[in-house]
C-alpha cells in the first residue's frame, strides 16, 4: 500500500494486484447486473420498441424543425425545446446530476434546481442546434441497461457532425418512456455536469451553484431571446 502526491510517481492504495482484481469484480457486477435485467424480460425486442418509438418520433420531429430555414432560428429553437422537453424525465436527471448533492439540497432548493437545469440546458444547447439543420439522425438499435433502462442508439448522418454517435438512456415513468441521460461519442451528459456542479458545491455548497447557473442563463438569454 503506497501513499502520496501524483507526480512521476504513481499513487497506488491497494496492492497492484489488488487493485486488478477489484476492477475485474466491479465490471464483473456491471456486466451482471445488465445480464440479469435483460433475462427478466420475456422478450426483450418488445420490451425496448417503445423507447425506440418514442426517440425516432422526437428525432424525426427535431429534423423537421430545423430543416425549415425559412423560420427565424429564435423560433425553431423555441419548438424543438417544447418537443424535446415532452420526452425529458428533468426531475430524475436532476437527481442523478448532483447525485449525493441532492440532500444537500432542501425541498425548495431542490425545486429550484430542477427549474434551473431545465433552463440551463436549453441556454447551452439550443443556440447550438442550427449545426444540425442539413443532417438526418438513424437510430439504428438499442440495449436493456441496469434497472430496466433502455439505451436507444443513433448516429448522425450527413453535415459536420456526420458519423456522431449519439445515445439516449431512456427510463420509463407511469407509463411513458423519458430520456434521462444523453451519451454523446461516449460522453454521458450527466456525468459531465455532475463533475462540474460537484466542484461548485464543494465549494461554495447550493447557493454558489445557483449562483453559477444564474449568471450562465442571464448570459445566454441575451444570445437565445425568449419567444413571447
Amino acid at each position: 500500500m503506497r501513499f502520496g502526491l501524483s507526480g512521476s510517481r504513481s499513487v497506488y492504495f491497494f496492492p497492484k494486484s489488488k487493485v486488478s482484481f477489484l476492477i475485474l469484480a466491479a465490471l464483473s457486477v456491471v456486466l451482471l447486473s445488465a445480464s440479469s435485467a435483460s433475462s427478466e424480460i420475456d422478450d426483450p425486442e418488445a420490451y425496448m420498441a417503445p423507447p425506440r418509438a418514442v426517440a425516432q418520433e422526437t428525432l424525426d420531429r427535431v429534423i423537421s424543425v430545423l430543416s425549415q430555414q425559412d423560420v427565424p432560428s429564435r423560433v425553431r429553437v423555441s419548438e424543438i425545446e417544447q418537443i424535446v422537453f415532452e420526452v425529458f424525465d428533468f426531475a430524475t436527471m436532476s437527481k442523478l446530476v448532483l447525485a449525493r448533492n441532492w440532500k444537500k439540497f432542501d425541498r425548495q432548493q431542490q425545486k429550484e434546481f430542477v427549474k434551473e437545469f431545465k433552463l440551463y440546458l436549453s441556454r447551452t444547447y439550443g443556440g447550438r442546434l442550427d449545426r444540425y439543420r442539413q443532417t438526418a439522425i438513424e437510430v439504428y438499435g438499442s440495449r436493456i441497461e441496469p434497472r430496466g433502462d433502455v439505451t436507444v442508439l443513433s448516429r448522425v448522418q450527413g453535415g459536420e457532425f456526420d458519423g456522431i454517435e449519439m445515445n439516449y438512456r431512456m427510463r420509463e415513468r407511469t407509463g411513458q418512456w423519458k430520456v434521462i441521460d444523453i451519451i454523446v461519442e461516449g460522453v454521458s451528459l450527466v456525468s459531465n455536469f455532475r463533475s462540474q456542479f460537484g466542484e461548485v458545491i464543494n465549494r461554495g455548497g447550493p447557493e454558489k451553484l445557483f449562483e453559477k447557473m444564474e449568471e450562465k442563463n442571464a448570459e445566454q438569454r441575451l444570445i437565445i431571446p425568449e419567444v413571447d
